[in-house]
């Protein structure tokens, strides 16, 4: 592109951008004074997009009919993608208790991320161009993975066996498209767990055992990659899958794999129970930034029609930026991002380069620690999959591509810029084209923005809990754990009742307090998620 069309469009998007954000502003609530909210409240965080902390608030509070008014379409407090608002919409729903809706806003954001996948390409000119955020969000596939799980859970809730059945073929095939061989950790193991746990309520035996299995590969693989493991709960369902089944070598691989007894063998008319927590918030995209000085030196003689000249040009940048990266993360801060060096490398020439990415905060206001208690037997329930860590890791093996794309389309402002600048001179003199050279520089950079957008509202974790029972009724209670071990609050999930060789299905979202008092403060760095530069 030449640089004059590359100025034509980015002075378009500009203007555009600039519409957009002043049509949309003061439709939120004032925020509360800080120091009446709760240490951890999302309204807190300094680093969660305002519509992203009303919603979390409105959850933790139990207000989703609040939440909905938010996300309602056409509202300026909206998520601006379709996509996005109704993922988000979705799991208010879910929360709500309206199940019919929520997978109705579901299925369309299932069909609609589909077809964003065949056109995602397309649209990465946009992107080189001007900045990772003007193109369609493009869910990431851990993301994309807990819609099946939603799905399958409100048929559940509005007792459709045949939904729920329909569901958990549909999620199989769909989960398979998901995963790929440069990214075979989708974090999905334990949606294979649950679409098993269908097939074996419908009696689909067979089925249910090739999902165990499936289950047993996807934390496999996400092991391998630093996740979640298989949990033991899960050897114990295999064999029994694969005794019903009548395939007794695979019963024979589990017992032996997962050192299981003869007693691991349920009674012939035991019914199985599933209780799925679901903790906290997952971690969130904030921005980053960090600038680098282009010297004249740094591109002479770089052309935007010549590749080679741009690649080494884009090779002496990289070099600077690794450097100010090193610097940032030792010392906090890069000595080109001072402003007095930014002044003074300007003066000299330098056209101030600005880079944007996408950082990960993780701001969980998550319990200390859950147990799950029937009738008179307890268990804590081991993680069956960390989102915030499947998602960090799936950026982390995209940094190289988006780091690349960063520079390449800072190189292109410069090199817009630079024949603005020779425009300006030759029509102005000296003095007026460093001014229209810096103007340049400033618009380039404005238009710099880190692509922030996410499913704010999934949990950090999900951990399973699985008992096996005889038929009848169990009352079933969730233990929340204090900072000190002790059971700070207790959340009654009813009394059950279980068919013989049945299968039940619980799920629940717990926070470090459901009503606001959270331990865990909201900027406190997570121990398993680091926020890092590219």
């Amino acid at each position: 592109m030449s640089p004059r069309r590359f100025r034509l469009a980015a002075g378009a998007l500009l203007l555009a951008a600039q519409a957009a954000c002043a049509g949309r502003g003061g439709a939120f609530p004032a925020r509360p004074a800080p120091e009446t909210l709760a240490p951890g409240s999302p309204l807190r965080s300094e680093t969660l997009g305002q519509g992203d902390a009303w919603l979390r608030h409105y959850l933790m509070e139990g207000k989703p009919d609040s939440a909905l008014l938010l996300l309602a379409p056409g509202a300026r407090t909206a998520p601006r993608d379709a996509l996005l608002r109704e993922l988000q919409r979705g799991l208010v729903l879910h929360h709500a208790g309206r199940w019919a809706e929520s997978n109705a806003a579901f299925e369309w954001a299932e069909g609609e991320a589909e077809r964003r996948w065949t056109r995602s390409l397309a649209q990465q000119a946009g992107a080189f161009l001007v900045n990772d955020a003007v193109v369609e969000y493009v869910p990431p596939p851990a993301e994309l993975a807990m819609v099946p799980y939603y799905r399958m859970l409100n048929y559940m809730a509005l007792g459709s066996r045949e939904g729920t059945l329909v569901e958990a073929r549909k999620a199989n095939a769909y989960l398979t498209r998901l995963a790929d061989d440069k990214a075979p950790c989708v974090g999905e193991g334990f949606v294979r767990y649950l679409t098993g746990l269908v097939y074996r309520g419908a009696g689909e035996r067979n089925d249910a055992l090739v999902s165990y299995r499936q289950a047993e590969r996807s934390f496999e693989a996400c092991a391998g990659a630093g996740g979640a493991a298989a949990p033991a709960w899960l050897g114990t369902d295999l064999y029994r899958a694969a005794l019903e089944a009548g395939v007794r070598p695979v019963a024979d691989s589990a017992a032996a794999r997962y050192r299981l007894s003869p007693a691991a063998a349920p009674g012939a008319e035991d019914a199985e129970l599933v209780v799925f927590v679901e903790h906290g918030w997952v971690a969130h995209r904030a921005h980053g930034d960090i600038h680098v000085p282009l010297f004249p030196d740094d591109v002479d003689g770089v052309d935007d029609e010549d590749e080679g000249s741009v690649a080494d040009a884009a090779t002496r940048v990289m070099a600077r930026l690794a450097g100010n990266l090193s610097e940032q993360a030792y010392w906090g801060e890069a000595w080109d991002e001072h402003p007095a060096n930014q002044l003074g490398d300007a003066l000299e020439g330098a056209y101030i380069l600005k880079l944007a990415w996408p950082v990960f905060r993780l701001e969980a206001a998550a319990a200390h620690g859950v147990r799950v208690r029937v009738d008179g037997a307890e268990a804590d329930p081991p993680v069956a999959a960390d989102l915030s860590a499947t998602l960090f890791r799936r950026w982390e093996s995209q940094r190289p591509g988006m780091l690349t794309r960063m520079v390449g389309r800072g190189i292109a402002k410069y090199l817009a810029s630079r024949e603005l600048e020779k425009k300006a001179e030759k029509e102005g003199g000296e003095i007026a084209g460093w001014l229209a050279g810096r103007l340049g520089n400033l618009a380039g950079n404005a238009l710099e923005r880190a692509d922030t957008r996410s499913w704010s509202l999934l949990p950090d974790r999900v951990s399973v809990a699985r008992f096996t029972l005889p038929p009848g009724e169990h009352a079933v209670t969730l233990e929340v754990m204090g900072p000190d071990g002790a059971v700070a609050r207790t959340i009654d999930l009813g009394t059950v009742t279980l068919a013989p060789r049945g299968t039940l299905v619980l799920n629940r979202r717990v926070w470090g307090d459901e009503a606001g008092d959270v331990r865990r403060l909201a900027a406190r760095p997570s121990e398993r998620l680091q926020a890092r530069a590219p």
